[in-house]
């Protein structure tokens, strides 16, 4: 169990990204003292002290605090399990994603058919491998923009399995996807789900790497457009 938590990265500040031993001290109890930042002069972490609901919200409204709250502090003060996150995560959205391509599909070449078990068995294997491709695709393509940002930022020391949970975790706005195999939306409600999916990675990836907006967003754009054109490809061959 020490090998294990040894890997996890360490607490910081959600202001200024300063790495911190604690973000809050425990004298009895349900009574603690919140700790500041040696940099900033910040409360390290006030989310300690918010419900779920309220960080949700900062979330939504993509403030960076919040964000490394949730990459940096939240599974440290859990003791969560990152490997089993990562899986958990990853079969979810590959899944949601499955069903978003087979809105679009619908009554496509690539959509899912359900005139019998076997048609369904192979259009559903082909969706989940069409969507696995494209998810392989596009994180190979921002994990090479992050080893780049590494480069030109040598004290910046992220692990790649930080990054793919950073990632996923900032892809929450593909939840939205089980309300539309429920209610009837227009197929546009996708594509805002996928902008703000992808505003949301930028935002992850800046924080993650604590780099610059505009190096997060050419690097988000960069996995978007390699993505596209692979699938054109694929489009094209078929």
């Amino acid at each position: 169990m020490q090998m294990h938590e040894e890997k996890k990265s360490p607490m910081c500040c959600v202001h200024c990204g300063t790495p911190v031993n604690e973000v809050y001290v425990q004298y009895s109890p349900g009574n603690i003292r919140l700790t500041k930042c040696i940099l900033c002069k910040c409360v390290a972490d006030e989310y300690v002290e918010c419900e779920m609901m309220i960080i949700v919200i900062d979330l939504i409204l993509h403030k960076p605090e919040a964000y490394r709250h949730l990459f940096f502090n939240y599974p440290n003060l859990n003791k969560l399990d990152l490997k089993d996150l990562i899986w958990k995560a990853s079969m979810m959205f590959l899944i949601l994603d499955s069903c978003k391509q087979s809105i679009l599909g619908a009554g496509k070449v690539n959509s899912v058919k359900w005139e019998s078990l076997s048609a369904f068995m192979f259009t559903a294997g082909m969706v989940l491998a069409l969507v696995a491709l494209r998810s392989v695709v596009y994180l190979s393509t921002i994990f090479m923009a992050s080893c780049f940002a590494m480069r030109r930022s040598p004290y910046v020391n992220v692990r790649m399995a930080d990054i793919l949970l950073a990632l996923l975790l900032s892809s929450y706005f593909k939840l939205f996807t089980f309300a539309m195999m429920i209610w009837d939306f227009s197929p546009i409600m996708i594509y805002m789900i996928d902008m703000f999916v992808l505003s949301s990675n930028a935002l992850a990836f800046k924080v993650m790497l604590n780099t610059t907006t505009p190096t997060a967003v050419a690097s988000i754009a960069a996995g978007t457009v390699v993505t596209f054109l692979v699938d054109s490809l694929i489009q094209f061959c078929r």
